[in-house]
């Protein structure tokens, strides 16, 4: 390297997105009416751009997103940064050992490092666990003085804040075509599901931006995707309604199309929803969970989904006559279903007129409740990370063998993912866009 200058790549692995049984891939890759939600499947997140950021402008930085990109391993990298999610790990791990292999210093972080960081540090030199707006710098400033440390934990540095974090770097994704650019508002959720693990990384404490700052973010991203549609990467967006009425008030100003993930709870202001749609909020991905009331009791120890699920069809109405569609989340696999679920979930979805959905599979990824207890009552089939895609099945079920789940989950999918669903939903869906603007 120069003398005072790094060579710097920051890579997001290739993903194992799709589900493995070939009957769902097939259909996934050739539905036209799938295609919808393989739009949200765009994109990395904010991770790489960030740590982008957080690199002094002396050193020299490339992103890859390894989904639109092969890698060249044959750069002279002085250091190669991965982030991962446990999905994305043993990728992640084929790539740190041909950088290490050509000398190269590997750092790992993610979701995955952060809470399998024993399993990580034998695939990499440098490991980093929870956030990094300190951990990095100073990982750099080490590594430039010769000593680079083998673990950075956020919790041995000050809380985030992440009103200080510098504005990502999204001119290195700029080569890429994305129709879906993500931006970071907030931190954390306060409902703490047992199959999440977010409450793990950033804590149940909930944090965010100051508007000036998520506006700058937005200007930024439309400089370099101008026909891109914006994605919120919070892990719930709203939950803080002071900071989100200000941050949507001035949304309305920078005429931009954006989506986000919310719980339910957006559907009780008609004015906060009013004014989502007027901001540009087309779209909001709300976890419902399931259609059964005995699955969603389990989920949060204060029962805050329970005590919502009897009005998921008033709110889901309510959201979607201000002309803002719901992609409602569901998760089969849970203990109490069985194969009168699926036709319930059909029809609730169908029913419903959601704009869209999302179906995955029970998974029990590292760092969650779930998983503690499912490994307590031995009902985590193997650790083969690449088969966490949610859309595999990795558990023990009282009532469906792995197989079943899979085809339980086609079976959903194609019944509210075809020509006849899609027509009725899009009907649906005119009648209110004519009520908006008349």
């Amino acid at each position: 390297m120069d003398k005072g200058k790094l060579n710097i790549a920051l890579i997001s692995p290739k993903g194992e997105f799709l589900c493995k049984n070939r009957e769902f891939a097939e259909f996934v890759t050739t539905s036209r009416e799938m295609r919808t939600i393989l739009h949200f499947w765009n994109g990395i997140g904010v991770a790489l751009p960030t740590i982008a950021a957080l690199t002094p402008d002396i050193h020299a930085v490339t992103v890859i997103d390894e989904n639109r990109e092969e890698i060249d391993f044959d750069q002279p990298y002085d250091i190669v940064g991965i982030t991962a999610m446990t999905q994305q790990a043993n990728r992640a791990y084929e790539i740190s050992a041909e950088f290490r292999r050509r000398g190269c210093h590997v750092a790992i972080g993610g979701i995955h490092a952060s809470v399998k960081s024993d399993e990580v540090i034998k695939h990499a030199d440098t490991v980093f666990i929870g956030e990094a707006e300190y951990t990095w710098p100073c990982f750099v400033d080490d590594f430039m003085k010769g000593f680079p440390g083998s673990v950075y934990d956020q919790e041995r540095y000050p809380a985030v804040d992440i009103t200080k974090s510098p504005l990502p770097r999204y001119d290195l994704l700029a080569k890429y075509k994305y129709p879906v650019v993500y931006i970071q508002t907030t931190r954390g959720c306060p409902h703490d599901c047992e199959f999440c693990v977010a409450s793990n990384i950033y804590g149940k404490r909930y944090k965010h931006k100051n508007v000036s700052q998520v506006l700058e973010e937005v200007r930024e991203v439309k400089k370099y995707w101008q026909l891109a549609q914006i994605g919120f990467a919070d892990d719930n967006m709203f939950v803080n309604r002071k900071f989100s009425e200000a941050l949507v008030e001035a949304f309305k100003d920078l005429n931009f199309s954006w989506f986000a993930v919310c719980d339910i709870e957006v559907a009780t202001s008609e004015k906060f929803l009013a004014n989502l749609h007027a901001s540009g909020c087309r779209t909001l991905l709300i976890g419902l969970e399931s259609v059964l009331e005995s699955n969603v009791q389990s989920l949060n120890k204060d029962q805050w989904k329970a005590k919502r699920f009897r009005r998921y069809g008033e709110y889901i109405e309510r959201i979607q006559r201000n002309g803002i569609g719901v992609y409602g989340s569901f998760i089969i696999g849970f203990d109490a279903d069985n194969d009168q679920t699926i036709g319930k979930t059909i029809d609730f979805i169908n029913h419903h007129n959601l704009l869209g959905t999302q179906i995955t599979i029970l998974t029990p990824f590292p760092g969650s409740r779930l998983r503690e207890r499912l490994e307590k009552e031995n009902r985590i089939l193997h650790n083969d990370w690449k088969w966490y895609t949610v859309w595999n099945a990795v558990i023990r079920h009282p009532f469906f063998a792995p197989e079943q789940l899979e085809t339980n989950l086609l079976k959903i999918y194609r019944a509210v993912y075809n020509e006849d669903s899609n027509n009725r939903r899009s009907r649906y869906f005119r009648k209110i866009c004519e009520k908006l603007v008349s």
